[in-house]
């Protein structure tokens, strides 16, 4: 098997990180062709302002465009998708990635969820529900697709970088397919039509925690870039301390034959990973016996709701709720039955896939459902239905913005403490 090339810089002046970590790769002028058009893909997937590491760096985007331009492309083209129930103009903008790419010279910018010409893709040997597949043509017919991912844990699939970041260059409708779906199986199935042909992952202030609207970000000084995401990915995960053989996407992946996670057939260049290396807590490894208090069937559950529901543990914990209310039951995944017996009001269905049963019990709905939804359900013994914010009682925004200060405050104490005790 072929040998992948991975590439690490580190420093504080990001366009000599960028020269670095490309250069370790034979250079920009050897891995873009003249003449060409080339699009970036940043991570742009929700609202948040640069220092919050949500999403990639304005000023890294900015150094790949300045670095990209001396190669002598014809037009460069930034474009994403932001998550389900944003708008990804706004994402681009409020992250400063917007105005960082127009300063830096970029030829034009797209937002995919606006574009209108589309091609429909049959994905073959599809592993997942993700059977079609609706692509923007401007992306198929670019030369070169250049993936622009940030590292941070991530509510949905533990981690997000080079293999789940591609998964912003569909619109709406396919990111809820492939949500309904085994996520990690729809990404790959989604890589198998559309690839990126090189990869520049943002470690520079990475997100730890409970990602991705509540990562808090350290200083870690690094970029890592490479041909082969799979091997990107697994050498960041190594570099932050993360057990790679705990993650189902990197065996999706190596089934398809699309890259490589083993070190042997891995070549670094530039940094070694022991010289950048600095654990990271990624708090959605462990399983459902963390919270024994609670009653929890997740049998057939997706990833989704599986980490939302982490997530919300961990958020009645902050906020002084966990132990006023245990011994509740939660279900989610999907079931042919639910637990017989349990009072109503301390049964919380979870998603969708339970909703012919919401009449026995308190639902949170939605696919996914939104992130505090199961902490709300569960603190005040009240259905949530995303589609109708009218009847939740209060203000959502400002309920969230109240509670993610003590929730951060939270977080930052116990990322301190896992990492004194690693």
């Amino acid at each position: 098997m072929n040998r992948s090339i991975v590439s690490i810089a580190k420093g504080c002046d990001v366009d000599m990180m960028v020269e670095d970590v490309l250069a370790n790769l034979g250079g920009v002028k050897t891995l873009i062709k003249p003449n060409s058009t080339v699009v970036l893909k940043p991570n742009a997937g929700h609202p948040g302002t640069p220092e919050k590491s949500i999403n990639t760096s304005p000023a890294f985007v900015a150094a790949v465009i300045k670095a990209v331009r001396q190669a002598g492309p014809k037009q460069i083209i930034l474009a994403e998708a932001s998550a389900i129930g944003y708008d990804t103009i706004e994402c681009l903008k409020s992250s400063g990635i917007y105005q960082a790419a127009i300063e830096a010279g970029i030829d034009k910018i797209i937002d995919i969820k606006s574009d209108k010409d589309l091609v429909n893709f049959q994905v073959k040997e599809a592993k997942s529900n993700l059977t079609t597949v609706l692509l923007p043509r401007f992306l198929l017919e670019a030369d070169h697709v250049i993936n622009l991912p940030i590292f941070k844990t991530h509510v949905s699939m533990v981690f997000s970088c080079a293999l789940k970041n591609l998964k912003g260059v569909v619109q709406d409708k396919v990111h809820l397919q492939m949500h309904q779906a085994d996520l990690a199986e729809a990404i790959v199935d989604l890589w198998t039509v559309i690839k990126a042909d090189l990869t520049i992952a943002d470690v520079i202030r990475p997100g730890e925690g409970f990602g991705p609207h509540s990562t808090i970000p350290v200083d870690f000084g690094c970029l890592v870039a490479g041909k082969d995401p799979v091997a990107v990915d697994a050498t960041v995960c190594r570099m932050v301390g993360m057990d790679i053989s705990r993650m189902k996407i990197f065996k999706s992946a190596q089934a398809r034959g699309i890259g490589v996670t083993d070190e042997n057939l891995i070549e670094v260049r530039g940094k070694k990973i022991e010289e950048v290396y600095k654990i990271l807590w990624i708090p959605y490894l462990g399983g459902f016996e963390q919270w024994p208090e609670y009653h929890i069937y997740a049998e057939n559950a997706c990833s989704s709701c599986q980490c939302l529901l982490a997530y919300n543990m961990e958020r009645l914990k902050a906020l002084g709720e966990y132990d006023k209310n245990a011994g509740i039951t939660l279900v989610l995944g999907r079931k042919t039955e639910i637990p017989k017996g349990i009072p109503p009001d301390n049964l919380i269905l979870i998603g969708e896939c339970l909703k012919k049963w919401r009449d026995q019990g308190i639902s949170v709905a939605g696919c996914p459902p939104i992130e505090p939804g199961i902490q709300y359900a569960i603190v005040d013994r009240k259905s949530y239905y995303p589609q109708a914010p009218d009847t939740f009682g209060f203000d959502l925004e400002e309920r969230k913005t109240k509670e993610e200060i003590v929730f951060k405050d939270y977080i930052q104490k116990l990322c301190d403490k896992y990492r004194k005790k690693s």
